[in-house]
Order: structure tokens, then C-alpha cells, then sequence
């Protein structure tokens, strides 16, 4: 534990402040996999009421679990139930962040919790990592001394105060803790003491506290005393600094559903979501192994053919087997081969033996086994494992999501045993009617696969695996994405006067401008014009300017996005950026007019006197959204919070993101004949993890002053565009 103190000195009615601080993975490649447990530990207990059984259950909801392979993100997930039990992996070395709860600026019941973990991932092996969540805010509890109530009212206040958030505490609620989320370039917070003193006074006096820590609270106690300074007397407002680091005082648990997992004798990992293909009398053995995040109640497996193979019913529960059961089920080939027990959790493992799988697999056909799991707090999974004998040697196996484009898939099969001739794939439209095609697949040591290209977006395909003209009695199919566009690309559609909006009549708002701002003060940003134009009847244009009355405003660039302008803060906008979007185009295709003009309302981020800059930028992405009002958005823009959006992978907005693309523009951009001039912007998917995500949504923004978010550019620049179009293979 560290105190720090503080000394606000009172000298005879003059009231002087002191500052003080501190200085102090291509999945088709899958080699291995990862058993995930999650935990969240509320460990500010010293500070905080615990969890209730409602907000554990959100945040079981809400929970988000990425993981990353340096700094690209390689898969995502959101609620723990979504978690599969197996999430395959190439070899390598990884790390698995979990955030649960509301990263807010500042709350006095919102809080985030969040746990790092790094792994590795080796060939044929089961990586089994915990993640234990806990509380990441900077806290801030204030305790009272009685000695205030010689010299002040009966209400004392501190406003705390960080880069991005405000919280008020009062003597009157004396138990109030606080929850920031302080950026990582700005750990400071600001501690502005406020009361009324016994004859009437107004008192303030400020500190600041900083270099702060996150996961740790900062317990800070203001007393007063009597001084000796100077001739005159004097008194001192005195603040200790109590620093914790918030340790495992307390624990609560976001409890997983059990986990079941199978694997065969060489310890390969099948997914119990698929069939289980095995050849004809297999005589070898296979595990189930069931974890839980609390201790196991109840462990049942079901098959309507265990008394044929000499079982006494054709069900039991492992947990409730007495010792003469448990010798007879291992008779029938069915035993507990491991148990761990703890108190974060049980692991079973159940051995179904080479004699009773021999039987499984006597004869082709499919042989299914219910498998059933309670804990102690009542969460629970049903698996089916489901046994295929074949004498097939390959397996058609599914496509991943993110191998399947808008004109091109990546089909997959299994290897089973040895094979006669060179691995194909058939695959044609699923409808009767379909010619198969044919095409040579390329394999590995134990799968193959093939990337087909030419294919209709939107259309559901199936295919088979084949070894020579035998053909897999598997069959998978998969829908190629959709080329989606941009509503009102081409910007035929404006209506309203104060403000413009862009879209018509009956129509639905897709895109959307500062207009609504700038409105308020008798302006548009961003206007149609029937004089410059590429095609159709008009285009829109873009012009920043000054927005404002008798000199009193803010410069306003000409701008354009894909979302909604949510509300104006004082003289700033908060916009919900983002539509949805499941397709992946390769670039953006638009007609643009660029007239940048002299930088007159400068600052740190361009010069007075330079040339204005502008700037269209396209993002794709699976953002988890914010929430503001009764809307979620992909990304919520604050500018008086300076919550911009940003392609730094360690940012929400980067986070998110699985292709980009930007076009800045530093001169003069025109046509010759119809003074636009054609722009492509390519999307770069291989340095934001795009090639193995699934997008949600996207972003388009337009502005003709780059560093408009800051409030600098040219009054005088203008930028048109035309005819947008996304571009796919």
C-alpha cells in the first residue's frame, strides 16, 4: 500500500492551491486448439457492492472475447455461451483478451472489467487457458473527516475530473465510488474541493492527481487542522492519498456452460457439432472430456443401444454410480479415465474403450451417443456425439464463413484413410438442374482443399469431396455474399432546407452531413449542386466554412458519412457512424472534385497558411457497437470528448476494423469534361485481419478539410462527389 499526501495551505482567508504528482491465423491450417474458461473477479470488494445475479447475467451476455495473433485479431466473440468448446488454431503464440461491462468516461455504476492472457499453441495438442477478469477502471473512493464540519456546511464537494469524463461526489453520500476509464496518454485526474465554510464563504482549492494506475483505487480522505504559519495564524485542508492496488479479495465468476470435448486415441480433437467418421470396426478408443467452471452436479450419457452392448440401461449418470455400477459399465467399456476437481471447476474425462467402439462401428451406418452435463450452478449443455462408420476414404468438410467471398469459396475436405487416386472436389448451384463441376483439390498431410473462383454472388452452392469418382456421402454447401451497395450512391435524393438532409421523400436516411449543426446557425456543410456533376442530375457538395454569428462559432468542414448526426453538444457534434454490411468489397469507386483553399482557421494539426487537406476514407468492419440513446451504432464519434475515430489497432474504432482504405487529398483533384475525375480506393483486408473476419458494417467519410474533427482547415475548401460504387472480384 502507498500514501501519498497532499496540503491545500489557508492562509488567514487567502486561499492558495498546490499542485502535487507522482513520478513513479488461417483456421484451414488448424494444428491445435484452445479450451477457454472465463472468470470475472469483482475485486474491489473494499470499495463496492457486489455483483447481483442480474448484472453477472449481463455481463455472461455482453462479454467479448478476442483473440490475437501479435496484433491482428484472429477471432471475436461475444457472450460466453457463444464461446465453442474447441477453437481451432494453427501453431503459434497467441493472446486471448476478455472485457465485460461498460467502459464508460466516468460512472458511479458502471464498471469494466477486462483479463489478458498469453498462450501458445502447439500441433495436436489442447491449449487449456483461464482468464480471470478483473475491475481495469481507475477507482476513486473520498472519505469525510469529521474535522470538516469545524469549518465547513454541512455539504462538502470534489469534482473529479479526466480528459474524457466528470464525476461529482458529495459528503452527503459518503459511500459513492467511481469508476474511470482514463485514456492511456492522459492519466490524470483533476480533484476541485468545493464547500460553503460555518460564516457564509465560497471555498475552492484544486489538486491533481496523476501518472495513475489502472485496476487500483485511489482512497482519498479530506480533514482539517489548525496551522501555525506565520504572525497571522492559518489552517490547512489536508488530503491523504491512499493508493491499493485492487487485488483477488473477492471473487465473482461469470460461469461458462459445461464444456464437451472429443478426442481420439492419438489425441486429434473432433467437433461434436460435426459426425465423427470413423472406418468399419475401428478398435481403438475415444474420450469425452466435460469441464465446468463449478463443481459437476450431473454427467448422463444416452444410447439406445447400450443394454445391446451388455449395459443394464440404456442410459447412466457417471456422478451417481456406485462401486459395483462403476464395474460393470467398464465391463461394457465405459469408465471414468480422469478427474480433477477444484474449486474453480471439475474436469471429467470418460474412456469408451477399443471393444465397445469395435462395436460402434461394426457395421456402416451412424451410431449417436446424448451427452448431458449440470454444474452446481445450474448451467448446462447437451452434445451429441454422433459415430459414422464408413469405408469412405475422404469426408467433405464445411467451408469457414470468411473463406466464402462474393465470386470465390475455399472448399475443404478430410483425409480418412489412404487414398486411391488425386483428392477432387465436384460443386455446382444447389438446384437440381446443376451440371457438377469438377476441379483437383490440393492436399496436405491428412485434408486438401481448393479455391474456386467465378461464382454468382448471393447463390447457394454445394459440393463433395472425391477420391478419384468416389464421392463422399457428405454433402456441404455454402451462399457466396452479396454485392452490396451504398443506398443513394449517386446523391440524386436531398431534401429539407435548415438542414439539407440526403435522402427524398418516403425515403429512409442512410447517409448524413454536419448539416444539422451548422443548421443552427443559418448554414449547410453539405449542399446537392446541379452545376457540377458526373451523372444523373446533381452531386454533393462538400464546403467548409465558418458557422457562426458576429465572429462567435466554430469552423465547420463540408462533410459527408455513412450514419446519423445524434445530437449537438454545445458547439459539437456527437454522430453515429456505420450502416450495416455483410459483404467485402475490394474497393471503393466514386467521381470527385477537389478545391482546397488556404488554411485560415489553423492549429496543431495544419498551419495557417498551408494548403487544406482533404480527405474519404472507407472502413469495413465487425465493430461490437455503443449504444447511445435507443440506438447502437459500429462507432459512436464525440468531438468534445475527442473521441475520434482511429485505425490504431489498439483503439476501439481500430479494434474493429477488417479493411481499409483512404484516398488524402494534398492539391487541386478535377476532370476534363465534366470536371469530376474517376477515384478508386482499394481496401487493404491482409494488415487488418480481414481475409479471416466476417464484416458487420462500414464506414464512409468524406470531408472536405482533413483535420476538420479539430476544428482547422480552409473556410474556402470544397470537395464534390458522384456516383459511388463498391467494387468486389
Amino acid at each position: 500500500m502507498k500514501r501519498r499526501w497532499y496540503h491545500i495551505i489557508l492562509f488567514a482567508g487567502l486561499m492558495l492551491g498546490l499542485v502535487a504528482c507522482r513520478k513513479e491465423t488461417g483456421l484451414a491450417d488448424a494444428e491445435g486448439s484452445l479450451q477457454l474458461s472465463i472468470g470475472v473477479s469483482d475485486k474491489v470488494n473494499v470499495v463496492s457492492r457486489s455483483l447481483s445475479e442480474e448484472e453477472q447475467a449481463i455481463l455472461e451476455q455482453d462479454c467479448k472475447v478476442r483473440i490475437y495473433s501479435g496484433e491482428t485479431l484472429v477471432q471475436k466473440y461475444q457472450g460466453i455461451d457463444n464461446v465453442p468448446a474447441q477453437i481451432q488454431l494453427v501453431s503459434g503464440d497467441y493472446s486471448v483478451r476478455v472485457t465485460a461491462g461498460d467502459s464508460v468516461a466516468a460512472s458511479f455504476e458502471q464498471r469494466f472489467f477486462e483479463g489478458k492472457k498469453d498462450f501458445s499453441i502447439e500441433k495436436g495438442a489442447v491449449s487449456n487457458v483461464e482468464v480471470n477478469c478483473g475491475i481495469a477502471n481507475t477507482v476513486v473512493a473520498i472519505a469525510w473527516d469529521e474535522s470538516l464540519k469545524d469549518i465547513f456546511g454541512e455539504d462538502c464537494q470534489v469534482t473529479v475530473t479526466s480528459a474524457t469524463g466528470e464525476l461529482v461526489y458529495s459528503s452527503a453520500n459518503a459511500d459513492a465510488k467511481g469508476y474511470f476509464s482514463l485514456p492511456a496518454d492522459n492519466r490524470k485526474l483533476t480533484c476541485k474541493f468545493s464547500a460553503t465554510t460555518l460564516g457564509g464563504k465560497t471555498y475552492e482549492s484544486s489538486s491533481e492527481l496523476s501518472d495513475l494506475s489502472p485496476a487500483t483505487l485511489y482512497n482519498l480522505t479530506y480533514s482539517y487542522k489548525d496551522m501555525e504559519v506565520g504572525p497571522t495564524g492559518g489552517a490547512a485542508l489536508n488530503i491523504k492519498v491512499e493508493e491499493v492496488p485492487l487485488g483477488d479479495t473477492y471473487t465473482i465468476t461469470l460461469k461458462q456452460r459445461p464444456v464437451i470435448v472429443c478426442k481420439d486415441a492419438d489425441g486429434q480433437l473432433y467437433n461434436l457439432e460435426q459426425p465423427m467418421y470413423l472406418e468399419l470396426t475401428t478398435q481403438s478408443n475415444c474420450s469425452i472430456q466435460v469441464s465446468t467452471s463449478s463443481a459437476l452436479k450431473s454427467l448422463i450419457f444416452r444410447n439406445e443401444r447400450f443394454t445391446e452392448w451388455g449395459g443394464s440401461a440404456n442410459q447412466l449418470d457417471i456422478l451417481t454410480l456406485n462401486e459395483q455400477d462403476t464395474e460393470a459399465w467398464k465391463n461394457v467399456g465405459i469408465s471414468v479415465s480422469e478427474k480433477k476437481q477444484s474449486l474453480n471447476g471439475d474436469v471429467y474425462t470418460i474412456c469408451f474403450a477399443e471393444d465397445l467402439m469395435a462395436k460402434m462401428t461394426a457395421k456402416e451406418g451412424s451410431v449417436e451417443t446424448s451427452i448431458e452435463a449440470v454444474d452446481a450452478e445450474g448451467k448446462s449443455r447437451v452434445a451429441v456425439w454422433n459415430v459414422v462408420a464408413s469405408d469412405a476414404t475422404v469426408k467433405t468438410s464445411e467451408t469457414k464463413p470468411y473463406e466464402v467471398w462474393t465470386s470465390k469459396a475455399t472448399l475443404h475436405g478430410e483425409i480418412l484413410r489412404d487414398m486411391f487416386f488425386t483428392p477432387k472436389f465436384r460443386y455446382r448451384v444447389k438446384t437440381e438442374s446443376s451440371e457438377w463441376i469438377m476441379v483437383d483439390a490440393d492436399s496436405s498431410e491428412k485434408s486438401f482443399s481448393k479455391e474456386i473462383k467465378g461464382l454468382t454472388p448471393g447463390t447457394t452452392y454445394e459440393y463433395q469431396a472425391m477420391d478419384g469418382e468416389q464421392v463422399s456421402s457428405v454433402t456441404c454447401e455454402f451462399t457466396t455474399e452479396t454485392e452490396f451497395q451504398p443506398e443513394n450512391a449517386g446523391f440524386e435524393y436531398t431534401s429539407g432546407s435548415s438542414p439539407i438532409v440526403i435522402y427524398g421523400g418516403g425515403q429512409q436516411m442512410w447517409w448524413d452531413t454536419g448539416n444539422h449543426g451548422s443548421a443552427s446557425m443559418g448554414k449547410n456543410v453539405t449542399t446537392p449542386d446541379t452545376s457540377v456533376k458526373h451523372s444523373g442530375n446533381q452531386s454533393i457538395l462538400l464546403s467548409s466554412q465558418f458557422v457562426g454569428v458576429w465572429g462567435i462559432g466554430k469552423f465547420a468542414a463540408g462533410n459527408l458519412f455513412a450514419g446519423k448526426y445524434l445530437k449537438t453538444d454545445g458547439t459539437d457534434g456527437v454522430l453515429g457512424w456505420g450502416r450495416p454490411c455483410t459483404s467485402r468489397p475490394k474497393a471503393l469507386k466514386l467521381w470527385v472534385r477537389y478545391e482546397p483553399g488556404t488554411v485560415d482557421k489553423g492549429g496543431s494539426h495544419i498551419a495557417n497558411g498551408a494548403t487544406d487537406q482533404g480527405i474519404i476514407y472507407v472502413a469495413i468492419g465487425d465493430w461490437a457497437g455503443e449504444k447511445y440513446g435507443d440506438e447502437t451504432w459500429p462507432f459512436v464519434v464525440k468531438t468534445k470528448d475527442s473521441q475520434l475515430f482511429s485505425t490504431d489497432k489498439k483503439t476501439d474504432s481500430g479494434k474493429g476494423i477488417i479493411a481499409y482504405g483512404e484516398k488524402v487529398f494534398t492539391e487541386v483533384y478535377e476532370g476534363d469534361d465534366t470536371k469530376m475525375k474517376e477515384l478508386t480506393i482499394d481496401l487493404d483486408y491482409d494488415n487488418y485481419g480481414g481475409t479471416q473476419r466476417k464484416p458487420t458494417s462500414i464506414i464512409i467519410v468524406a470531408s472536405a478539410s482533413r483535420y476538420g474533427d479539430y476544428f482547422e482547415g480552409s473556410t474556402s475548401s470544397k470537395m464534390w462527389l458522384d456516383d459511388m460504387e463498391l467494387i468486389y472480384e
